[in-house]
């Protein structure tokens, strides 16, 4: 599958994401209720940013370009919150934290197996 494409898509599916941990900010309570509706906006605005940048971008250079550091971002976003979000998660409900680690757990590998990909092709954190 065309790479540019496959961009595209996770950037959408994190838009999708990001709405279901805002929604989330509604079912749990304390630290993880308001973390969960920072963490989802948050997604939301990196993902709707970088689906602009990668409409408005002519050429399928500056396509993957824009996917790969928006890639890099969500994923190191991802990391984060996996790392932080289990402490105060752990006193809710065990569907709720079953929900926020697959999400992430989805974010994070799949971003990073399209990294791979745009490494092997040349591309790079680095050299965008």
């Amino acid at each position: 599958m065309n790479l540019n494409i496959l961009f595209k898509n996770y950037i959408i599916y994190n838009i999708i994401a990001g709405i279901i941990f805002s929604i989330l900010y509604l079912l749990v309570d304390g630290f993880a209720k308001y973390y969960n509706l920072i963490y989802g906006i948050l997604i939301i605005g990196i993902a709707v940013w970088s689906l602009g940048r990668y409409t408005l971008n002519k050429s399928e250079d500056d396509k993957i370009r824009s996917g790969v550091q928006a890639a890099w971002l969500l994923v190191s976003f991802a990391l984060g919150y996996v790392s932080i979000i289990y402490a105060p998660v752990l006193s809710s409900s065990i569907q709720i934290t079953a929900v926020e680690t697959i999400l992430s757990l989805i974010q994070i590998i799949w971003g990073a197996i399209l990294l791979g990909m745009s490494y092997k092709n040349g591309y790079s954190i680095i050299k965008v």
